[in-house]
């Protein structure tokens, strides 16, 4: 028996332990054709025992079986994931058809002015721009990048803030004069967002965001809160302030940790390196 038909038959034993499917008929096939290569490999650099040739074709398999297995899943999960965002899209299809249908029944019937209700519509395009933003994180996070799913999801909340604020703008009492105050909260949150986004899928940049961020929401708070009369201008500025100096001394603490951590790190190297360099002096002739 040729070193082939060894293979063909080492194959068709292991993938008998999972379903007989064209894409398992395509593995297989797959397979054969790189421990044909691998064997002629070996050969190439010198190797003639056709019995070693074939174990280590064999052993560069790894665990077959625990593969096979994990393919065969796959085969199981791909259709799962397709029927998840069938299922999605109706249900996102389906509640944006019910909220048309809500809206044109309020609006027609008079509960709801025509220049409100359009609101209903807004606020179903938003939510399933959500959905969408969810979907992405989701992919995102299974190719581990993140760039789109940060700047989809600082969409969604952007939306989310400007649908507040045209909220408030037309149904709440015109003697509310603070509605524009939404947009600066929408970018406090939008950068704390990311900021814990950064943190979960461990962006290098984080850390420095996260202190500008302090910073910059301390400025905001303070500029609302005394345009609001809910703190004086004169002590308000404080708060800024003090975010600042929070911010530079954790900077400094930062950057301190980083070169003990460098410090750290070279000791050790040359200390490996000269244990080395005197264990040869030992051995040396």
């Amino acid at each position: 028996m040729n070193m082939t038909e060894r293979f063909k038959k080492y194959l068709e034993a292991e993938f008998r332990k999972i379903s007989p499917t064209k894409a398992a008929m395509e593995y297989r096939k797959d397979t054969l054709v790189k421990l044909e290569e691998l064997a002629q490999d070996y050969r190439i650099k010198g190797m003639t025992d056709d019995e070693a040739i074939y174990n280590a074709c064999i052993s560069s398999l790894g665990d077959f079986e625990a593969k096979l297995k994990e393919f065969e899943k796959s085969l199981v999960e791909i259709p799962k994931e397709r029927n998840t965002r069938k299922t999605a899209s109706l249900l996102a299809v389906s509640a944006v058809a019910v909220l048309v249908i809500v809206y044109l029944a309020l609006s027609i019937t008079g509960a709801v002015p025509w220049s409100r209700s359009w609101l209903i519509i807004l606020g179903a395009v938003i939510a399933a721009y959500t959905a969408v933003t969810v979907l992405v994180i989701l992919k995102g996070a299974q190719n581990e990048k993140y760039l789109l799913p940060r700047m989809f999801l600082a969409g969604a909340i952007v939306l989310w803030f400007v649908f507040a604020y045209l909220i408030v703008h037309l149904c709440v009492p015109k003697d509310f004069p603070y509605d524009w105050m939404t947009f600066l909260i929408m970018v406090i949150v939008t950068v704390l967002a990311d900021v814990i986004f950064g943190f979960v899928t461990k962006n290098k940049l984080t850390v420095p965001e996260a202190l500008l961020w302090l910073v910059f929401s301390a400025a905001l708070i303070y500029v609302m809160c005394g345009v609001a009369g809910l703190m004086a201008w004169g002590i308000g500025w404080l708060l800024p302030a003090c975010a600042g100096i929070v911010a530079v001394a954790a900077a400094v603490v930062i950057v301190l940790s980083i070169i003990k951590r460098k410090e750290k790190n070279e000791l050790a190297k040359y200390a490996e390196v000269k244990s080395k360099v005197d264990e040869e002096y030992y051995t040396r002739w």
